[in-house]
């Protein structure tokens, strides 16, 4: 029981990791659900490997320090 319990924690984090990873590559969350037709991960993949998009934050300043 308590392994089950562990791997639904497990299984819980990595979707909350996968989902703003999204997030930051500037794609919502529901991309997710990709994954759950054949090949779908291949997309979900190449989603989280592409780089962090730098944007404004609504609180006017960015998340990102300036570049000199």
């Amino acid at each position: 029981m308590i392994i089950y319990l562990l791997i639904i924690w497990i299984l819980l984090g990595l979707l909350g990791f996968t989902i703003r990873r999204l997030y930051d590559t500037d794609h919502t969350g529901w991309w997710y659900w990709i994954s759950v037709i054949p090949f779908g991960y291949l997309f979900l993949l190449y989603f989280m490997v592409l780089p962090t998009v730098e944007k404004p934050v609504r609180w006017g300043s960015y998340l990102f320090k300036e570049k000199k």
